[in-house]
């Protein structure tokens, strides 16, 4: 039976983390351990919630430096024993139901080991309370390497990934990576395989500390992005991360996803802004995007 490592990154979770260490430990597939990492949290009290499943044997842990979610998310994943053929990633206020680990093994026991494999899934919003407030819908039009390009449509909480993808991440380390879970996947679509499931896998706490713009209306979800786009350095940054792909494994890609994110990283505008295919999830992102690009900011 496959071994799953499950890895949690923790900082100021102490509300939330018993629900959802309880949820992992609840799991029905049974050759499941979990590691988690404080990430400096400035109070005491997460680390004790941490501490009180160690002291248990229920949960191996290491207490670092504050890194951020991106690098202490590889921290973990680069740190595991290679006993484990999957790696889950886990946020600190969620809630797993029971067969998630189970729905994500069936998946991936069934595709080729050799390459970068990673399942993701679907969510239940819920509020603080865990009451149900709609379910997500990532995946609108599929999910393959152009589409992973300029968006994110992967959500970490729901990632299970091979032992190879673990491997290849591990190795490169996280210099140049924007997010965890949105490097995890182009890595994957790029050199391997993506699996979308369309399965609701864990209840999706919305907090004051987790809330963002996902599940809100198009127009606020709109306005948000593109605030963000022009007030910080998220494009030069999403542009950083597509180098870094192409430096690390630009000569092991598929020709075809090869001569794609060269086009991205190094085409001209115009050649970019009318490339035949979809490249976002909706109708307003793939206008925003194609805008982006004709105006030289991606």
């Amino acid at each position: 039976m496959p071994r799953v490592a499950v890895v949690l990154s923790a900082y100021n979770g102490e509300e939330f983390l018993p629900a959802q260490i309880d949820s992992l430990l609840a799991q029905d597939y049974p050759n499941v351990d979990v590691f988690a990492r404080d990430d400096g949290s400035p109070h005491e009290a997460c680390r004790r919630v941490l501490r009180s499943y160690e002291q248990r044997g229920l949960v191996s842990l290491d207490c670092g430096r504050n890194m951020g979610p991106t690098d202490s998310f590889i921290e973990l994943v680069s740190g595991l024993p290679d006993e484990y053929d999957y790696v889950a990633l886990c946020d600190q206020d969620d809630v797993w139901h029971p067969d998630k680990i189970s729905r994500a093994v069936e998946v991936l026991s069934r595709c080729d080991d050799s390459i970068p494999q990673l399942y993701c899934a679907e969510y239940e919003f819920c509020d603080a309370q865990m009451n149900p407030t709609g379910r997500s819908h990532l995946n609108k039009i599929g999910v393959d390497f152009s589409k992973m390009l300029y968006e994110n449509v992967v959500s970490g909480n729901t990632v299970v990934i091979n032992r190879r993808l673990v491997q290849l991440v591990g190795e490169a380390g996280p210099r140049g990576v924007y997010t965890h879970d949105w490097w995890l996947a182009l890595v994957a679509s790029a050199l391997g395989e993506l699996h979308y499931d369309d399965f609701v896998c864990l209840d999706y706490r919305r907090t004051g500390s987790n809330a963002s713009a996902t599940g809100s209306g198009a127009a606020k979800v709109l306005q948000n992005r593109v605030r963000r786009y022009l007030a910080g350095d998220e494009l030069s940054r999403v542009t950083a991360q597509l180098r870094r792909l192409y430096e690390l494994w630009g000569d092991q890609m598929p020709g075809e996803r090869r001569e794609l994110l060269r086009l991205a990283i190094d085409g001209g505008r115009w050649r970019k802004a009318t490339l035949p295919m979809r490249l976002r999830q909706t109708v307003g992102g793939e206008v925003a995007v194609r805008l982006l690009l004709l105006l030289g900011r991606l």
